[in-house]
């Protein structure tokens, strides 16, 4: 079917002939302006890639890639090898020779994706840990509540974000919200458990949440943290992970222990607080951290495969000075986790770094 993109490819068929040749023989072309195509469109996003080979063409979800691989393949412009065609954000085309001995290094998948975010500026990485619903519904308590308070409801409510009825930032925290906003602050933790008793009676798995509620409020731990400094906690960081892990009879591990340690440490930066060391807890691992790990290439067997994979690209992104912890790559990977191609690219352009996510769609499946 034809369209509208085809002539403005057809016109500079010579010059894409010469970035093929360019790419046959250094792996990688440099770039040619194809702005020129803005006259015969309107499109919200120009990023886009396609393959073509002698056999045909593959990918090219937007409409003007499409177009350009079939132009191509139509016109048996390509002989022998396989090409991908880039179409950056900023109308430049480059042509890349996939499979070629000429090509640089190829790097694991874990080198590629933390040369990638080692470019997010660090108040990039903190506005996105910003907009994570647990601190989008419960940063308005955090000064009512004071750090202690609010420490002990972030890590009970991080304990029972499990078999939820809807998504988290639909059915969980927001309810949580709008239940606090109706109660005054509690004075011990044995009101703050009056007060979500209301919200986990009506919760999926209600006894086994209350029970869990319980175990954790009465616990020496959830006294101690409830007055407790923001230094003291940012201080103990580790030795509380595994207290409440012991607390909670489960492994340090496990995916409520480790999100209800990432709860509690955003609770932390809210107070101020940077300086606590998160990167042995391993990210919390859940449906879509999973699903993004796989889109990289990554054979996931089970969630320690996941674990040790974005524990490697932590441990790569510090290497190159970001002061940044498993809270924020958590958040981010959250975040993006299941979004399309096209929302990865409106996510990233929002951000002010198309580049990025330009980057990151060429590195997915």
């Amino acid at each position: 079917m034809a369209s509208k993109y085809d002539d403005f490819w057809v016109k500079h068929l010579d010059e894409i002939s010469n970035l093929i040749q360019e790419a046959k023989e250094k792996g990688v072309s440099g770039e040619m302006d194809v702005s020129g195509i803005k006259r015969y469109g309107e499109r919200k996003s120009w990023y886009g890639t396609v393959i073509v080979s002698a056999e045909g063409t593959s990918g090219g979800e937007m409409a003007h890639a499409r177009s350009l691989g079939r132009i191509l393949f139509a016109n048996g412009i390509i002989e022998e090898g396989k090409f991908r065609f880039v179409i950056s954000s900023s109308l430049k085309l480059r042509v890349e020779r996939v499979g070629s001995l000429f090509q640089p290094e190829v790097k694991s998948a874990n080198h590629r994706i933390s040369d990638i975010l080692s470019s997010i500026p660090i108040e990039i990485w903190d506005g996105v840990v910003r907009e994570e619903p647990e601190w989008r519904f419960m940063h308005e308590f955090f000064k009512n509540y004071g750090f202690g308070r609010f420490a002990v409801l972030m890590t009970v409510a991080g304990l029972n974000d499990f078999q939820l009825k809807g998504r988290a930032e639909v059915a969980y925290w927001p309810e949580i919200s709008r239940l606090l906003k109706k109660n005054r602050v509690p004075k011990t933790p044995s009101e703050l458990e009056s007060i979500l008793g209301e919200f986990y009676s009506k919760e999926r798995l209600p006894r086994m949440k209350a029970k869990r509620m319980n175990r954790f409020l009465s616990s020496e731990l959830a006294k101690w943290l409830w007055n407790a400094w923001s230094e003291e906690v940012a201080g103990n960081f580790l030795r509380i992970w595994y207290k409440l892990a012991a607390t909670m009879n489960q492994s340090r591990d496990a995916k409520t222990i480790v999100f209800a340690m990432k709860c509690l440490g955003i609770a932390l930066l809210m107070a101020g607080e940077s300086d606590f060391r998160f990167e042995r807890i391993p990210i919390p691992v859940d449906y879509r951290v999973r699903e993004f790990t796989r889109r990289l290439g990554i054979e996931v067997r089970d969630d320690k495969d996941v674990r040790v994979f974005w524990g490697k690209v932590l441990e790569e992104l510090k290497e190159e000075g970001l002061r940044i912890n498993m809270i924020h790559l958590d958040s981010l990977i959250w975040q993006i986790g299941v979004l399309s191609k096209f929302e990865i690219l409106d996510y990233f352009g929002k951000l002010g770094l198309k580049d990025v996510g330009e980057k990151i769609v060429e590195v997915i499946v």
